[in-house]
């Protein structure tokens, strides 16, 4: 199986849930987006991107996939758009 931003982000979300006391990825943390990027491009040898760029590919990969589709749920959220993970 590929591993996808979706799945990397997922697993993310589940790994920290305590520490976050979230289970849900925000629109408007771009550190942690690009953590998640940058976690995914090592495991699948892609190559790392910026502050600047990776928070938008990730965003991207879980609006647009069929695997972000299935992991997460979106909602706004006074301005921000909140993709909680969904039970599996």
């Amino acid at each position: 199986m590929t591993i996808t931003i979706a799945d990397t982000a997922a697993e993310y979300v589940r790994a920290h849930r305590v520490e976050r006391q979230s289970t849900a990825l925000y629109s408007d943390r771009p550190v942690e987006l690009t953590v998640i990027q940058n976690k995914w491009a090592d495991a699948t040898n892609h190559g790392r991107q910026t502050i600047a760029d990776a928070p938008a590919a990730v965003i991207r990969a879980v609006e647009t996939s069929r695997r972000g589709h299935e992991l997460f749920d979106r909602v706004r959220d006074e301005g921000v758009i909140v993709y909680g993970l969904r039970r599996a």
